[in-house]
């Protein structure tokens, strides 16, 4: 993530990057890096880890008193594209696509992905993985 802070900072990205697990740094960074080169205040109305995936949110953005609606649009497809990554990505391990093949459960985010589950690992299991 950028180091230097941006304006409204504590409303962008890394504010909440503690709050998951590591293996979605690098998907926080570029959603991060995309949302500030549309624009360097963006803000977040809402981010929401569940269920093994992210629910993020950035705030509608007015020009002159004017709906941008441009931005709004390519905001949510870089926060949509984040959120279909992070449904393919382990949040601990950051491994991709083998959850599902754990346990009887097809459902991406329902089984720890193999890296996660491995015997002495050393992590507990986190909410993506379950």
């Amino acid at each position: 993530m950028t180091m230097d802070p941006a304006p409204n900072s504590e409303r962008q990205i890394p504010a909440w990057a503690s709050t998951v697990g590591p293996g979605w740094a690098d998907l926080l960074n570029h959603l991060h890096d995309e949302l500030s080169t549309l624009d360097p205040a963006y803000r977040i109305e809402d981010f929401s880890p569940r269920f093994g995936s992210l629910r993020i949110t950035v705030a509608d953005r007015f020009d002159g008193g004017e709906f941008n609606g441009e931005f709004a649009d390519r905001a949510a497809a870089l926060t949509d594209a984040a959120e279909f990554a992070a449904v393919q990505t382990c949040e601990r391990a950051a491994s991709p696509d083998d959850r599902a093949s754990m346990g009887t459960s097809t459902t991406p985010g329902s089984s720890p992905c193999a890296k996660s589950a491995a015997p002495g690992h050393g992590y507990p299991i986190m909410r993506s993985c379950l």
